[in-house]
């Protein structure tokens, strides 16, 4: 997975290719963090629209990245952009998470619900602890296999991608010990991601300046992260 961190600068237009990515970053990042800025505006609601809009572009570039990655066994070549390919291909992948947003937050709350139930009914609080600590369940497992859905995603572009478990199973018992490492190094370099930009926002992000000092951080790390992200998980599975 060393790789992953720097395989990228061998391509000879990555800095063509990463500046488009970091620009779309941005300027998708700064509708959304101005509309939180402006939540009382009515405006909101626009600039939320649009920076999600402009999102999908990269979204679906990093795709392609990942399937044109999983066809390349070395010295890797990132793909170019395409911004009507790279939308639609964005656009796909919404859907896909709509549905496996819609299909997971039923199933969650239907769970709830059973669980508030039977307590309210037996007066045991403690099964509303027990509850809560089963509906983590889901969760712990979506995340388990983020990387093998992803994969999935970007080799069959199916809107159902997502809820693919059973193939995903499939594709990380042929190597569960890598997928672990990938797994664990994906989650190391997002999780601190998260946290820096975090930072960044609630020092900087209190007045425009400032929030457009942090977005300009957080596309420049957005976009290096994508690019790492591009290839754990276009080889944490195999074919």
């Amino acid at each position: 997975m060393k790789e992953a961190f720097d395989y990228m600068f061998n391509d000879n237009k990555f800095n063509q290719k990463a500046l488009t990515y970091f620009v779309l970053a941005f300027f998708g990042t700064i509708f959304s963090n101005l509309a939180a800025l402006n939540e009382k505006s009515l405006t909101m609601p626009m600039l939320t629209l649009v920076g999600l809009i402009i999102m999908l572009i990269p979204v679906g570039y990093v795709v392609s990245c990942i399937k044109a990655l999983i066809e390349q066994k070395e010295n890797f070549v990132l793909p170019m952009f395409n911004f009507k390919n790279n939308f639609i291909l964005g656009f796909k992948f919404a859907i896909a998470t709509l549905i496996l947003s819609l299909t997971f937050g039923l199933a969650i709350a239907i769970l709830a619900l059973v669980i508030s139930f039977v307590a309210s009914i037996l007066k045991a609080k403690i099964l509303v602890v027990i509850g809560a600590l089963v509906l983590l369940i889901p969760i712990l497992i979506l995340a388990y296999y983020t990387l093998a859905l992803n994969w999935i995603f970007a080799t069959t572009e199916a809107f159902t991608s997502f809820l693919q478990f059973k193939k995903a199973a499939e594709l990380i018992k042929k190597n569960t010990s890598h997928y672990w490492k990938s797994f664990w190094t994906f989650f190391g370099v997002n999780f601190a991601v998260a946290i820096i930009t975090g930072i960044v926002l609630t020092l900087f992000g209190r007045n425009f300046i400032g929030m457009v000092i942090a977005t300009l951080i957080a596309a420049a790390l957005s976009t290096y992260v994508a690019f790492v992200n591009a290839l754990i998980t276009a080889k944490s599975v195999e074919a």
